[in-house]
């Protein structure tokens, strides 16, 4: 009890006495007396002193446990925060990929709905959570300063006490720490407080951004499901080319437009204006003026121009294909990218009259003066002329330095009339240079003297004042003179530079001519080796003939034979005309495929051959169950040919030997060709070692025919076969057939002659080969005529699934597509004058009626044949009535002295009397080139 106190419980004694004391004096310190009391009651005093401070303990600790709590919930309500963070940044993403995919739109934005509703009602729990927290804080506020008060109500109390232990008073500092620790605290809370505070705000700002820009989705949603495909009061670009890609997949005009509109409606867009057929058809026909001003944009700027066409017929009617290769812009946006390149560009495909050489030539011309007069009256062209560049309808044939097409006779005499064109060209380039030279007096004078020529009455005709159409005909006609005259003056080689023009053939025809070649080769090397033909493989009514006939040496049975053919070849034939007959009713063409070797593809007569060897057992089979599966068990007489066909040994053979032939020459040849970036110019190696290598198999046949030799050497291009398995079969079959050899040989030796006619233009004296370096580098031509060969193929399709269309609006479509020439548009038609432009253009052409005026002119061109044909046969048959009275009215010889004492030239009339009048069947026979001396025709009348 008599215990000294610190100075602190003395300062604290001392301030809560002045506090109780206030009118005391200061800096007395007091002792306060212990009240005068018994022991017993002191003891009671301090033991319910001890026992409120233990319960104030309690409190205190009770307190600051639920500080503890206060503190983990702060941090779960955190923790929580970031979680909405979290989620409200997922909204984020969700916004972003909803403006990305407006087809996921709806279900995106549903889903926004959902995450935004979730995420508010997060966040009202999360303000609840926080209200409820901010309650409780104040009561714990409330409480702990009562405590306080309570406290220092005690204290005061202690402090009367004169007994209070000294470990009571330390517990007491103790506690005052703890409180003093508890009001530190409190900052630290507020500050979490107004972090939380801060963040709940933050959350309620990002959930304001999500709802505008859930309402900017909407709108930009709602405003994109409208396109009305417009620009101004015409369709737009965008629109246009979307008509395009649709026609030329195959969408009728009609139908087009209600098409878009149902497609645009799956994407929730609605179309505002739907396009007429009338409309679309347009839009056609303007691609291909598109096609057209991108032809004479591009030709312009070229130097080397290579022509190559086509033609074929359907229903009756001619039908022309055109191209032209040359070095163009690539219209690519990558600088990395070649901004030039050679390309083959689509000029058009076309109705003719005809296929004679006259007719191409004459569509030649059409084109390059379309060409000329679109480009030259077009924007495009003003545009161009600042560059220096331009382009009129002669250019073409100035510039033409090669000609590439098949080998036929018609074709060949087109690119003659081409090349005197571009002579013809030249020769007025040199006449219009002559005539600029002149003074005005001399090309007056020398005008004035060809009008004179030219005009039955010159002197009504005034020098000075030439009518337009005179003058421009009198100076056509003096350039070409005075042209003609220089040009016949230049030097050989400068004559040369002036008309070089590089006439190429296709080197898929090569390959199946030469193949064709082969197997005449194959087909008359039987009889001369003494060995036994294939079987012949005759018609229904051939056979029939030949059958029935008694003698077997009768004019029928003679003429059926000679009509009828055999070999591996006509297998081909036959077992493709039961598989794929254009009667779909009958036929195989559903159950086995097989090569189309009736509709002129190329190798396609190989082809079938090395599959009828590959799977010869299985035809076999095939035909087998054929035969047992009819109603009335048997084969007809097609499907007996193809089976006796497959079972004669010498057929097979035949097929053998193209089997053989394709793996090791042609698909090598063809493979070679047809690589990337081919030039037609660099081909001249490749045939030498074509002919080195038949020539090679011819010396060693067993590098095809020996089953342990290297294919690498009886292949072309040094590779292993590509079928190695069909390869495989010729040698399993080998074994049965003995004379597989020599054919292989004739096969061989028949192509070598025609390998060195269709590769003529390689030859060392030949214009390619005298073709310089920096030469072939400005010139492409193709190696293959595919591009005209399958452009017509496709038009005979398009026309027959499509017969409403007409060859214009094909022609429009696959060139503006296959010419590049949506990127030129974008390029260079890019204004609103081009635009324009061709948009009357179009309407021009479609108000022309030129499919009618064609159609007229075929009627007529029909009609007018239809008169020569009838005129000719009159004129052939009063020849040959002529031609019997004027051998009835010579006496006919049978005295053989009198014949021997006859002169040559009548002993040809007897010979005709023989031949036309009493029809001797020897003598009509012989051929006329065969008796051209006067003992071979005795002979013959002596027989």
């Amino acid at each position: 009890m008599g215990r000294k106190r610190s100075a602190k419980q003395l300062e604290v004694l001392s301030a809560a006495h002045s506090a109780r004391h206030p009118h005391g004096k200061e800096n007395i310190v007091l002792t306060v007396a212990s009240p005068p009391r018994s022991a017993t009651c002191t003891q009671v005093y301090f033991s319910t002193l001890r026992d409120r401070i233990e319960q104030q303990s309690k409190e205190i600790q009770s307190l600051m446990v639920s500080n503890t709590q206060l503190q983990s919930e702060n941090s779960t309500l955190q923790a929580q925060l970031d979680v909405s963070d979290k989620n409200i940044l997922t909204l984020e993403t969700q916004h972003m990929l909803t403006l990305e995919k407006l087809s996921n739109a709806q279900d995106d934005l549903r889903d926004a709905y959902n995450t935004i509703d979730e995420q508010v009602t997060a966040i009202k729990h999360l303000q609840q959570r926080i209200s409820h927290l901010m309650h409780d804080k104040s009561v714990l506020v409330t409480k702990i300063s009562a405590l306080k008060q309570d406290v220092v109500e005690a204290v005061l109390r202690a402090d009367a006490e004169e007994e209070l232990s000294a470990s009571k008073s330390l517990h007491i500092s103790r506690l005052l720490s703890n409180i003093a620790h508890l009001e530190d605290t409190i900052p630290s809370n507020r500050r979490k407080h107004a972090e939380l505070t801060k963040s709940l705000r933050a959350t309620q700002m990002r959930e304001t951004q999500a709802k505008t820009s859930l309402e900017k989705a909407r709108e930009t949603i709602h405003s994109r499901s409208k396109w009305s495909g417009m620009k101004g009061r015409m369709y737009s670009s965008q629109y246009r080319s979307l008509v395009l890609a649709f026609t030329r997949a195959g969408c009728a005009q009609a139908r087009l437009g209600p098409l878009l509109s149902r497609v645009a409606k799956v994407f929730n867009v609605n179309i505002k204006h739907t396009m007429s057929r009338r409309t679309v058809g347009c839009i056609v026909t303007e691609a291909g003026i598109k096609v057209t001003l991108q032809l004479g944009h591009e030709l312009a700027r070229t130097k080397a121009i290579c022509l190559s066409s086509d033609g074929t017929s359907h229903r009756n009617i001619k039908c022309k294909a055109r191209h032209l290769t040359y070095a163009t812009p690539t219209y690519t946006v990558n600088p990395n990218e070649p901004q030039t390149a050679f390309r083959t560009r689509l000029v058009d495909v076309d109705h003719a009259l005809d296929h004679t050489a006259q007719s191409q030539y004459e569509g030649w011309e059409i084109a390059s003066r379309k060409i000329a007069e679109t480009y030259q009256n077009s924007p495009l062209s003003c545009r161009d002329a600042l560059d220096g560049l331009s382009y009129d309808a002669d250019d073409m044939w100035r510039r033409m330095v090669a000609h590439n097409a098949d080998h036929a006779k018609d074709v060949r005499a087109s690119a003659g009339k081409c090349v005197d064109k571009k002579q013809l060209v030249a020769e007025m380039d040199l006449g219009r240079e002559k005539i600029a030279a002149m003074t005005d007096e001399e090309a007056k004078d020398v005008l004035w003297k060809v009008v004179e020529e030219m005009c039955d009455d010159p002197a009504g005709l005034d020098p000075n004042s030439l009518p337009e159409d005179v003058r421009a005909e009198a100076l056509q006609s003096l350039a070409k003179e005075l042209g003609s005259a220089h040009f016949e003056n230049l030097p050989e080689p400068q004559q040369h530079l002036l008309t070089r023009c590089v006439i190429a053939g296709c080197c898929e025809h090569k390959d199946p001519n030469c193949s064709a070649y082969g197997v005449k080769g194959m087909e008359g090397a039987w009889v001369p080796l003494g060995l036994t033909p294939p079987v012949l493989l005759a018609n229904k009514d051939n056979a029939a003939t030949i059958s029935l006939s008694n003698g077997a040496d009768s004019e029928g049975v003679e003429r059926a034979i000679n009509a009828s053919a055999r070999g591996g070849h006509k297998l081909d034939l036959h077992r493709h005309f039961f598989t794929k007959v254009k009667f779909d009713v009958t036929g195989e063409q559903s159950t086995v495929k097989f090569p189309d070797t009736s509709n002129n593809r190329f190798r396609t007569h190989l082809t079938g051959a090395a599959e009828l060897v590959a799977y010869h057992s299985a035809y076999l089979d095939f035909f087998h169950i054929i035969r047992d599966s009819k109603q009335t068990p048997g084969l007809n007489h097609s499907e007996q040919n193809a089976y006796n066909g497959l079972n004669d040994l010498a057929t097979m053979t035949e097929c053998c030997v193209m089997t053989l032939y394709k793996y090791a020459v042609s698909d090598p040849y063809v493979a070679a060709i047809r690589a990337s970036g081919v030039n037609h110019l660099d081909l001249g190696p490749l045939h030498e070692r074509v002919v080195a290598h038949i020539e090679k198999l011819i010396a060693k046949p067993d590098l095809l025919l020996n089953p342990t030799a290297s294919c690498e050497d009886a292949t072309l291009d040094g590779r292993p076969f590509w079928d190695q398995f069909t390869v495989d079969s010729v040698h399993f079959m080998s074994s049965r057939l003995p004379h597989l050899e020599p054919i292989l040989i004739a096969f061989l030796k028949g192509t070598i002659p025609a390998w060195k006619r269709f590769s003529a233009e390689f030859d060392h004296d030949g214009l390619i080969h005298s073709l310089t370096p920096s030469e072939k580098l400005l010139m492409f031509i193709p190696p293959t005529n595919d591009a005209n060969e399958s452009l017509l193929g496709g038009w005979r399709v398009h026309a027959r699934t499509r017969s409403a269309s007409t060859v214009a609006h094909f022609s429009a479509s696959e060139a503006y597509h296959r010419n590049n020439t949506e990127a030129f548009a974008d390029a260079k038609l890019d204004t609103e004058e081009d635009t324009l432009y061709i948009m009357c253009l179009a309407r021009v052409e479609d108000a022309s009626g030129a499919m009618r005026k064609f159609c007229d002119e075929l009627l007529e061109f029909k009609q007018k044949a239809a008169e020569e044909s009838r005129a000719k046969q009159k004129s052939k048959a009063d020849d040959a009535v002529a031609r019997i009275s004027e051998l009835k009215a010579i006496p006919i010889v049978l005295d053989p002295p009198k014949l021997t004492k006859l002169t040559k030239a009548a002993l040809r009339k007897q010979l005709d009397i023989r031949r036309e009048l009493l029809k001797e069947s020897v003598i009509a026979k012989m051929k006329l080139g065969d008796m051209k001396n006067k003992p071979e025709m005795l002979k013959e009348i002596l027989a």
